[in-house]
């Protein structure tokens, strides 16, 4: 009897023990599919990025020159699949080029035509403050650089254009000397509004200021760009403080130096 009774009372036990034995398998079996499947995207990843490092491997680091027709060369091999950009894409044309300047030059990464690493810029940018500016981008060794100071220098040389000129060209000279190969264009200053000319100060020496540096790049056999015609045919472009312009201005801008350089 005790026996019988005995058998009964394990039954329970039993079926409970078979019970968590089925779902430890079950979980064991869940954990080694998800840990096979892991690694198999593991396994990929790592080849893709085995293959990246190896054709990273083979880049010379020496100028952006060199980079950058290495990125048009990979760029070139993929299979093109991506969405058609409308308008001009000033990143990729000006790609191996720098920008340097001030505010004004800065909204050319600001509203995104450029990228931050083509536009060297400081406000309140002049040739006065900006050696440190001129030996960084030249140290990146670019195909071209334009430069564009001036209208923050009207003030702080005190409309005096040689001694701001005899600046701008030692600037301009070390930055040679450090990148022989980078072709130098120099941009005019940009017309102040006739309002802010008449407020005072030395903005009415914006015209002597751009002969001077038209003066200068002559002797220098540099690139002058004379951009002075944007605002005068379109007054609706200044910024509310005569002398800061609207997004409006950058793609005209951008058309005269790709002119110029022969970029498009």
């Amino acid at each position: 009897m005790r026996t019988s009774e005995t058998k009964k009372s394990s039954m329970p036990k039993l079926i409970g023990t078979i019970i968590v034995l089925i779902v430890l398998i079950c979980v064991c079996g869940v954990f080694i599919f998800n840990l096979f499947r892991s690694n198999k995207k593991a396994d990929y990843a790592a080849s893709v990025v085995k293959e990246n490092i190896a054709a990273v491997s083979d880049f010379n680091y020496s100028t952006v020159a060199d980079i950058e027709k290495k990125i048009e060369e990979m760029e070139a091999s993929e299979s093109g699949s991506g969405t058609q950009q409308t308008g001009p894409d000033y990143r990729k044309i000006f790609r191996g080029s720098v920008v340097l300047g001030d505010s004004i030059t800065e909204g050319l990464s600001a509203y995104g035509y450029l990228g931050a690493d083509q536009v060297f810029c400081a406000i309140g940018g002049s040739v006065m403050n900006s050696a440190d500016m001129f030996a960084q981008a030249a140290a990146t060794y670019p195909k071209n650089a334009f430069m564009s100071y001036g209208m923050n220098d009207l003030g702080m040389y005190n409309g005096d254009e040689d001694l701001f000129i005899e600046q701008y060209r030692s600037l301009i000279e070390d930055f040679m000397k450090t990148s022989p190969n980078t072709k130098i264009f120099v941009n005019s200053i940009s017309k102040p509004s006739d309002s802010k000319i008449e407020s005072g100060g030395y903005f009415y020496k914006w015209e002597d200021y751009n002969k001077a540096i038209k003066k200068m790049c002559k002797e220098l056999d540099v690139e002058y760009i004379d951009n002075t015609s944007i605002l005068k045919e379109h007054p609706e472009f200044y910024a509310g403080d005569g002398v800061h312009v609207s997004t409006s201005y950058y793609p005209i801008w951008l058309e005269d130096m790709m002119d110029k350089a022969g970029l498009k």
